[in-house]
This record gives C-alpha cells, structure tokens and sequence, in this order.
C-alpha cells in the first residue's frame, strides 16, 4: 500500500470529509447557481399562491364587474378610504391585464392587501346586488358621494323554523272560531236528533244550517288559502303543526298556552263534524268534508248538467245537438244512477257528442236509509257536478237561444241564483204553511209569492235552474236533504214531497230556510207554445188538426179570425203540454214537455206537437183568475187576450224543424 491510498484513506468520509474532487471550484459554481434558482423559484411559486388566494376571495366581487366591462363600473363599491383612488379599483381596471402574461403579473405586498380587504369587506357584505351597470365616478363626485348616507341593507324574507309558510291571520281566524264555540247546553242542542216531522222537521233543519253556515264560514276561513297568482283554492290542514313551530317570541296563542289552544281547536273540530254528519252525511265518504267539496268550486267554471236514463237517452241525443246548434260551448256532464240507469251503449252514444262527459251520481252520494231517484236527483247532480257555475236542464227541455246567455242575467249576476216560474194555475194560499216553516223575520221574497198571495199552488218550474254553488253551498246541501233523507214519509212522518210538488218548490223554500234570500225569478213571462183557437173551439188535443200527421206538423200560423167569422176576437186559447218560457223582451226563450203531444205515448202513437204561435199570461190578472185549464193527458189550455199572442218567426220555426229533423234521426220515432 503506497503513502497516497494511506492518506486517501486517512481523509476519506469516516472523518466526515469529502473527497478531494468533489472540491472543484467548478463544481461549487454549479451548485450555487441551482440552490439560487431553486431560492427563486420557491420565492415566485409563493407570490403566485398568495395571488391566487387573493383572487378567489374577490372573484363574487369581480362577477359583476365582469359582466358590466363594457359600460361605466362604480368604482366607490371598493374604495380605499386613506387615498382618492383605491388600489382596489386600480386592481379592479386592470385585472385581466394581469393575467395576460407571466411577465406582466404585479404582486402587492400582503400586508397591504390584508389592509385594503379588511376596509372595504364590511360595506360590500352591506351594498345590495346592482342588476345595472352604474356610472364611473369621478374624484369630484368621489368627495360628494362620502357625504352620503349608506344605503340601508336590503330586507329579505326571513323563513319560518321548520319551514312552514306564515300565517299572517291565523291568529285573529282562530279567535273568530273559538268566540262562535257553542257551550256544553248549546252544542247538546245542536246535535240533538231531529225527532219531529212535517213543517216542525223543516224549520228546525232551516234554524241549525244557519248556525251550520256561520260555523262553517269561519272554518274555512281558517284553513282555505288561495293562491293569488293562479286563484287556487286549496284546504290548508296544518293548523296544529303550526302552532307547534311558532317561536316563543311570536304572540298567535290567543292568551293562553299552546296546550289551551290546541285543545279548543280540536273541540271545535271535533264539534263540526259531528254537526255535519247529523245535517248532511250524503256527501262522506266520497269527500273527505264539505270543505274540502266546497274548495273544488271556486275556479270551476260553467257548466249545464243533465240527468237521464236509458229512457231519456235520445231525448238528450236531441237536446244537446241543438245546444250546440245555437253556438253553444259549455261543457256538459250527464249524471246517471249506475250501469242499470243509463247503459254503456247509451253512455257511448251520448259521450261521442262534443263537450259531453257521463258520471254515475250512485258512487258520490250516500243514500242508506232511503233511495235517490226520480226527482230527486236534480239538486246531487248540481251539487256534486264540477263547476261552479251551474245551468241544470231538464232532459225534455229546449232552448230558443243559447243558454249561456243565463249567465248574463242582471239578475243572476247580482245574486248568484236564477229560477223561473211556474203557470199561475190552481189558486191556493199557503201563507199559513209558510209562517210555520220560516224563521222570523218573514223575507219580503216570501211574501211575495204565489204561495203567499195564494194567487197559486205551483211558484217554481224546475226544468232550468242556475246557480253559483260557491257562493250557495250551504243552501245547495239543504235543498238536496229535502230532496233526500227527509223526502218521504217514514215513521209515521209528514215528507217533503207530501207537502209541496215534487223537487221544484224546494229550491226557493231551501234558500229562504237557510238564511240565503240572495236569489232571483226570472223577468220573463210564462206562456204556452202551439196552435191558436178560439175559446169554444177548445177540445184539450192539438193532435186532431188537419196538417197533422204521425210524425210531422207544419207549423202555421193559425188565423183565429177565419174560424170563428169575427174581425178580432177578445181572446184566444192555446191548448199544449209544453210550458213555454219567456225571454225580457217577449220572445221565447225555451220550454219544457218536449217535442211531442205526449211523451208519454207508446211509439205508434207519438205525433209531433204543432207549435205555431204562442201565447203569455196575462199581464193584468187578479188573484182567483183561472186562466189555465188542466184537461186530460197533461193538456194545460191558456186562455188570454189579443196582446198576449204572437206567432213564432222564421227563425224559431227553423229551429223546431231542426229538433223534429234530429229527433227522428236518432230514433226518437221509431
């Protein structure tokens, strides 16, 4: 081993120093310059952070400024407040230009930054969201625009804890309901079973549905909200949940606890719908209550309801042919008593027809204890058909003009509810039956019917009704009990039907009972429709004319004159089973008892009414004239004179030949 591997070695990494080449100075140079590139790379790799931070704190105040680069910026939104101009908005102007270029990036010093974004952070959190670009201010609107008082923070709508909408009212509709609670004496009182009968069962039925309707009223006021936009009306049953969210600080207890209020709530609840059960219970179980019925009619709409079975099918075939005919566009809803009513094929015919939907009224109404029929149907069809607005028909009704034109009624418009008259025939006062029925004080509408008066037995015709069922629901439900549950006699008990004529008394009675005299008769007049004669040429049959034949009649005008060899007779007669009803201004407007001198004749028998002219009561009448004769086969003669009789024009007499045309198409006369 030489000297030089004994020094090597001696100097070697055991004694902690390196080896002799590793000393090079060249080599020393190379390191220098890589641990200060190294230095300065770490120095520019912390600016781009402490920029890159920077930036994505400011980018939500930058959006705007983007959007808007193209029009004026309000350079006060981040002001710095020790200089004129802020670093911020000089930032702000040319921030992209920044970007540009790895030569171009500017680093602020941190602690600067820190002190500017500490200044400018509390009046930005405070300055509402501008959706228009604002006018750059210059220096001398800079020291006017200091002068200003700030701008108040914009108010937002604080949700409710656990997310329930407000209720801004519930508290005054909750005190509204609890001051109508019925004590303990009242409330057995109210659902007491009604055990009388005759006029005794119907007034006490008219007294508990106006406690009912102010009940009710109040209820729904404190649980249907609409929406304004849409005008919806939907049943909001969250009462108590919303009780149970309100914050202590929030005064909707009424002035007692929430325990309190939640029981009185309940009670009442509890209270009404036993109430309901005991007045009306025809309505469950295919609606939930009767507000949850009475919340399907507010945006409704209009419609016409018909009713008809198998037997009435084809009648309907015609009627709404002709509706449509007139220009006539409402939608219309037959209801039917289940599939032995009304038969599919029936129901195919009939829903084939434009606008026409079928419904089996047999599923929406409970009827235990006593059968829906006849009659009867004509108010649970208006009641549980989906409009609001109501045209009920009667199946062998016709109609002159478009019925829609009912609606326009002055009268309807003011009151919401239309009926029509019946004929002035068979005098007879009922003013003591009324005063036995009615509440007092007696409505001036009652006194002034022929029941009243005792000018005649019959007041309402039945074969039109229209009706607003939102704002008569209440009074809809009485009338469907008369013609319901209390229509027959049962238990030794006077009904309904034996003390008034079938269904169409009990519309108006229904409304005076329940509190609701907001109704109206129809101006027009009432007539018959058919051939003119002379009073000692009355023979109670239309049929016998000459032109008639089994299937057609001309419609004529029948001369009067040439008949009995007088210039112009004091009165004239027509003798017919349709009731016709005027319009305003004197014109028919429809009529009931349908196309035929009976309809109630076997089909070889049937023959078309001749229908010519027609002829009005009376204008001038006392109270025991008996200028309507009732003969056989449900022949009404109306006697009256010369100025009451007109004959039918072109046009109308274009329409009863359209009817027999369509009648006879679909097998009305075969």
């Amino acid at each position: 081993m030489t000297a030089n591997t004994v020094l090597r070695t001696a100097l070697g990494p055991k004694e902690g120093r390196l080896p002799p080449e590793q000393f090079s100075p060249v080599l020393m140079e190379q390191r220098r310059r890589l641990n200060s590139r190294i230095k300065h790379a770490f120095i520019f790799g912390t600016v781009l952070i402490v920029f890159f931070v920077y930036f994505c704190l400011q980018r939500d105040r930058l959006a705007p400024w983007e959007e808007s680069s193209s029009g004026p910026r309000n350079n006060a939104l981040l002001r710095n407040q020790k200089s004129p101009v802020s670093w911020a908005g000089t930032y702000r102007n040319d921030w992209r230009s920044r970007f540009s270029s790895r030569k171009s990036v500017q680093t602020p010093m941190l602690g600067e930054i820190v002190r500017d974004e500490e200044q400018v952070r509390e009046p930005i959190a405070k300055e509402p969201i501008m959706k228009d670009p604002v006018p750059e201010i210059t220096k001398t609107q800079d020291t006017h625009h200091h002068q200003q008082k700030p701008e108040p923070e914009m108010e937002r709508e604080k949700p409710h804890p656990n997310h329930w909408s407000e209720r801004p009212s519930l508290k005054s509709d909750l005190e509204a309901v609890f001051a109508l609670q019925p004590d303990e004496m009242n409330m057995r009182e109210l659902l007491r079973p009604i055990n009388d009968g005759g006029a005794e069962r119907m007034r006490e039925l008219g007294l508990r549905t106006r406690a009912y309707s102010r009940y009710l009223a109040a209820w729904e006021k404190l649980h249907l909200a609409e929406n304004k936009k849409t005008g919806e009306m939907s049943v909001r049953d969250d009462v108590i949940q919303y009780l149970r969210s309100v914050q202590e600080d929030e005064d909707t207890s009424v002035g007692s606890s929430l325990t309190n209020t939640i029981h009185d709530y309940e009670a009442f609840r509890a209270f009404l719908a036993k109430f309901a059960r005991l007045l009306f219970p025809f309505t469950s179980p295919y609606f939930a209550d009767h507000m949850a019925l009475h919340a399907q009619f507010k945006n409704a709409g209009r419609g016409i309801v018909l009713t008809a079975g198998d037997d009435q099918a084809k009648y309907l075939l015609t009627t709404i042919y002709t509706f449509r005919e007139l220009g006539c566009d409402l939608p219309i809803e037959i209801m039917y008593l289940g599939d032995a009513d009304l038969g599919e094929d029936h129901r195919f015919e009939l829903e084939a027809l434009p606008g026409v939907t079928t419904r089996d009224i047999s599923q929406m109404v409970d009827d235990e204890g006593w059968k829906l029929a006849g009659w009867a149907i004509k108010p649970f069809a208006m009641l549980m058909s989906s409009f609001r607005e109501v045209i009920f028909i009667d199946a062998d009704s016709f109609f002159f003009r478009d019925p829609t034109k009912l609606f326009d009624d002055p009268d309807y418009k003011r009151t919401g509810a239309l009926f029509f008259r019946d004929r002035t025939i068979m005098p007879e006062s009922k003013r003591r039956w009324l005063l036995q029925i009615l509440p007092r004080p007696i409505h001036k509408l009652a006194k002034e019917s022929s029941w009243w008066t005792g000018s005649s037995g019959h007041h309402q015709e039945s074969g039109v009704v229209v009706v607003d069922k939102w704002k008569h629901f209440v009074s809809m439900l009485l009338i469907c009990r008369f013609n319901g549950s209390d229509r027959d006699p049962r238990a030794g008990k006077v009904g309904v039907y034996e003390m008034m004529h079938g269904d169409k008394e009990t519309f108006w009675i229904g409304f005076l009972l329940a509190g609701d005299p907001s109704f109206a008769f129809h101006k027009g007049a009432v007539g018959s429709i058919g051939v003119l004669e002379p009073p000692n040429a009355t023979t109670g049959s239309p049929d016998s004319d000459a032109g008639a034949s089994p299937t057609t009649t001309p419609d004529k005008p029948h001369d009067d004159r040439a008949v009995v060899g007088v210039a112009d007779p004091a009165t004239y007669t027509i003798c017919s089973p349709q009731l016709l009803h005027l319009d305003v201004d004197g014109t028919p407007l429809w009529f009931n008892g349908w196309l035929l001198v009976s309809k109630y004749a076997e089909r070889p028998k049937r023959r078309f009414a001749p229908m010519a002219a027609y002829l009005r009561e009376p204008r001038h009448k006392a109270v025991d004239d008996d200028f309507w004769k009732l003969t056989t086969d449900n022949m009404c003669c109306l006697t009256s004179d010369a100025a009451s009789q007109a004959d039918l024009d072109k046009r109308d007499l274009g329409l009863l030949k359209m009817m027999r045309e369509r009648a006879e198409a679909v097998g009305v006369m075969d």
